[in-house]
């Protein structure tokens, strides 16, 4: 690498970590104020956009934590973009840099955040100039404006989650995903004052009224949330332990645990980026006056005014609620598309995810060779067997390559089970709530084990010794 890029990317501004160990308490009060700052910028409107703006791809704003039409219309979009390909360079050798030295990790740090930046200007550029956010009026004066505003508003965001990781808990990336997510679920439950209205409020308003049908659907969504969040937070508990033992410690041995997840959230997160991206592309295409991925009609609900696919690759990717299916039944009966539609969704995510698992699992260094190199460098071997990184590799093959490709097709089967069910949110973001709370438990019993553990015992009702 030249070395004036070495030298610029390692002086990149950057938030400094903290000199000494941080208390509970403080990691609580940076992570708490981080979140505040969020969720106001989540809320102020972005200046020079139209009111009337279309609401399409709403599943974009729960895997991106965004809010379209506010200063966080892209959210962490361009920041994981960049994290991801970065990554795949990195795993692919494409860039070969030394992440075990400090030098090393500072090195790729600034290339993730240079390109970060780079997604910043690209991805906002690309929804602001392309009309997917429509200005308030003629011009180019306020898309200029919006691109400035959603920049600026990026660049503070890649700097807040820095601020996370380094003086809060866990990463900045997934306390914004989550907040994203557990604001949409309070709303989708609670909401008694904008329409549409929140789940329970509507089975009260329809309880009142005398409309049993009406209550139905709201139930079968409350009911069907919990649901999948069980499911999903028994299949984060499974895990295959596989006996190691140190070859200086004779006698000592440890278990090592692989989960379902062993791929975690990201194979599904981008199988169903991709299906929303086709989405938009077919949107844009047809906009521009070629549908050659697909038709659109607008439609107005309570959700507002929206684009709806009828035909074509993109109606194939957009299949029917419960409610839709229902409604279909009994007036003009259930179509052939709605069905084709419905399983055609279901495979791709099933099929897709266990393909991304697979090749996630190579190019984010998770892959069998990588992972028995890890640990004979830690000492590791497998008990009854020579130590030898061929025959650790063997065996521990058989263990991981199923686990990502099974546990890639639950998470895809969770994601399609959502969409059919109309949960309260997205089966992508009850995954994400499930995990990304099970890293920030791991997290605080690695860092601050000594002022958490007891906290945990409180909360559990476990003795402490």
């Amino acid at each position: 690498m030249n070395e004036k890029l070495r030298a610029f990317l390692s002086n990149l501004p950057s938030v400094p970590v903290p000199e000494i160990k941080l208390s509970l308490k403080t990691k609580f009060g940076w992570t708490f104020a981080i979140l505040l700052l969020f969720i106001v910028m989540s809320f102020v409107p972005l200046f020079g956009v139209s009111k009337s703006y279309s609401l399409n791809f709403e599943i974009l704003q729960v895997l991106i934590a965004s809010h379209f039409g506010s200063l966080l219309s892209l959210g962490i979009g361009p920041i994981v973009s960049a994290s991801i390909i970065i990554q795949m360079l990195q795993g692919t050798d494409v860039i070969h840099i030394d992440t075990s030295t400090k030098e090393g990790r500072v090195l790729f740090q600034g290339m993730q955040k240079m390109a970060a930046i780079v997604f910043v200007l690209i991805e906002n550029g690309v929804y602001v100039f392309s009309g997917a956010l429509t200005p308030a009026g003629p011009g180019y004066f306020f898309p200029v404006v919006m691109f400035v505003q959603l920049v600026l508003a990026g660049i503070i965001l890649l700097l807040m989650d820095e601020i996370v990781s380094k003086w809060g808990i866990g990463s900045g990336i997934s306390l914004f995903i989550l907040a994203g997510i557990s604001l949409q679920l309070i709303n989708t439950t609670f909401n008694p004052f904008i329409s549409p209205l929140g789940a329970i409020p509507s089975i009260l308003e329809a309880f009142f009224s005398g409309s049993l049908i009406s209550a139905l659907f709201p139930v079968i969504a409350i009911v069907s949330t919990v649901a999948l969040f069980a499911a999903a937070i028994w299949l984060q508990g499974i895990k295959v332990e596989l006996p190691l033992s140190f070859g200086r410690l004779r006698g000592y041995s440890i278990r090592w645990p692989v989960s379902l997840f062993y791929t975690s959230i990201i194979p599904i997160v981008l199988i169903v980026s991709l299906v929303a991206g086709s989405q938009f592309i077919a949107l844009t295409l047809f906009n521009a006056g070629n549908p050659i991925l697909g038709t659109f009609q607008t439609e107005t609900s309570l959700f507002g005014t929206q684009q709806v696919a009828v035909g074509g690759i993109a109606a194939l990717l957009s299949p029917p609620t419960i409610q839709q299916l229902y409604v279909s039944a009994t007036t003009t009966g259930i179509t052939a598309l709605e069905v084709d539609s419905m399983i055609v969704y279901t495979l791709i995510l099933i099929i897709g995810a266990s393909i991304f698992s697979y090749l996630w699992m190579y190019l984010g260094g998770q892959d069998p060779k990588s992972v028995s190199k890890q640990l004979l460098n830690s000492g590791l071997s497998m008990p009854g067997f020579r130590r030898d990184e061929r025959v650790l590799t063997d065996i521990v093959k058989r263990y991981i390559v199923p686990l990502a490709i099974i546990g890639g097709a639950l998470t895809g089967l969770v994601a399609a089970l959502s969409t059919f069910l109309d949960t309260l949110t997205a089966g992508v973001g009850i995954l994400l709530i499930v995990m990304i709370i099970y890293q920030f438990y791991s997290s605080l019993m690695q860092e601050n084990a000594d002022e958490f553990r007891p906290i945990k015992d409180k909360l559990t009702g476990e003795n402490m010794d």
